[in-house]
């Protein structure tokens, strides 16, 4: 008996906690736009970068058919890379024109240097210091010019044989070591060609999680402030509510936000993964989705474990930022790092926090390490669990009282 008086208080609570989420428009609004923010900023960057008209200058100092060669090529790669606009100026004292992000200058004495034997061939480059099209630029301009330089080296290797009456290969002279790469896994295997796509995909999603518990944990915190302020607190403080319930109810009642997030969360990975053609199939969104609402459920009892200590709207505020900030840092570092390679002290420290797990299951998930993802999602369920014991623990009816 006393047992089904515990589950109907705690429904009751929990069906209280979310009927006021949903009833909640505004935060409603910002989890739907916190699901597709981070797809829709990768999108966003990729489009403004398409849409750009940055001026690369081809300044053609010198006369010959070397340098108009290679300036048609320089012209013809920017004209038709989105994003740029390319002009070959004629000029003689080689310096970069005015509103160009980068100049390729083609100094005096290039075409006769380019048809001698040892020779060097001089490139001015220039760019426009803290301009990131300047470093796009470069990066089209390199590859154009190296390419013009193995057809010189190419050219001198056959001239130098042919003086010296020898017949060789040119290519295995100027490229004797060659080198064979292959994608593998963990383990040494082969890794199928859509397995590095599977594995960026993932990385990408995992950090989109952290849009999703910013909502999430202001919604639960905000909870718990709100019955001090109205003093509804109060009411909860004298009745025989217990820790466990109290805070089962604020969490579970956070479930229909983290189910709401999943669902949203599905259809931006649906939207993202069709946006830029990446192969992921349903059970990579489904598994992500179960993440988020793990991720929130942690995010959810840990919120309520910190309110509880704090007595002020502001202090709740900012431990919540404590909570989702800590978030950050780990799925921003997890994008960037091995874990693997780290010291075992570190990943260690770093094991202690659960959206390392969240991060790390979705990865391997994507990888095909499913033991391993399945392993992490049970540290993350105990670890939610734990979480929701402790805030249990230091409940107290008076913590719920709003403080003059």
């Amino acid at each position: 008996m006393a047992r089904l008086v515990h589950s109907y208080r705690l429904a009751v609570l929990a069906r209280k906690e979310a009927l006021e989420l949903l009833r909640d428009r505004r935060s409603l609004a910002l989890m739907a736009i916190s699901a597709f923010l981070f797809p829709l900023l990768g999108l966003l960057v990729t489009g403004l970068k398409t849409q750009q008209a940055a001026l690369v200058a081809i300044v053609v100092c010198d006369r010959g058919a070397p340098a108009e060669s290679l300036a048609r090529s320089l012209y013809d790669v920017f004209a038709g890379s989105p994003g740029f606009r390319a002009a070959i100026v004629n000029s003689s004292n080689c310096r970069p024109p005015r509103g160009a992000v980068a100049a390729i200058a083609l100094p005096p004495g290039f075409s006769a240097n380019a048809t001698a034997i040892d020779k060097p061939v001089v490139i001015m480059v220039y760019q426009v210091v803290g301009n990131p099209a300047a470093s796009d630029a470069l990066s089209l301009a390199y590859s154009v010019v190296s390419k013009f330089s193995e057809r010189l080296a190419l050219q001198r290797v056959e001239k130098l044989a042919s003086l010296a009456g020898r017949r060789i290969d040119v290519a295995h002279v100027l490229h004797p070591v060659e080198v064979v790469s292959e994608t593998v896994t963990a383990t040494g295997q082969r890794a199928p060609p859509q397995l590095e796509e599977r594995a960026s995909v993932a990385r990408f999603l995992a950090f989109s999680v952290f849009f999703l518990l910013n909502p999430a944990a202001m919604a639960v915190s905000d909870s718990i402030t709100r019955e001090r302020a109205r003093g509804t607190g109060e009411v909860l403080a004298v009745t025989p509510i217990t820790g466990v319930e109290l805070v089962l109810g604020k969490t579970l009642g956070s479930i229909t936000a983290a189910l709401l997030a999943g669902g949203l969360d599905a259809l931006a990975a649906v939207a993202y993964a069709e946006a830029v053609s990446a192969t992921v199939g349903p059970d990579m969104i489904l598994f992500h989705a179960l993440q988020v609402v793990l991720a929130i459920i942690v995010t959810a009892s840990f919120t309520v474990l910190l309110t509880l200590l704090v007595p002020g709207q502001r202090a709740a505020i900012l431990a919540t930022s404590l909570v989702t900030s800590t978030a950050l840092m780990v799925f921003f570092s997890v994008l960037f790092v091995d874990l693997n390679t780290l010291p075992e002290w570190i990943r260690i420290l770093l094991y202690t926090i659960p959206y390392t797990h969240t991060a790390e299951a979705i990865e391997d998930y994507a990888l095909g390490y499913t033991g391993a993802a399945l392993a992490h999602t049970l540290v993350i369920s105990v670890l939610a669990a734990v979480s929701v014991a402790a805030a249990a623990k230091l409940y107290k009816p008076e913590r719920l009282v709003k403080r003059e």
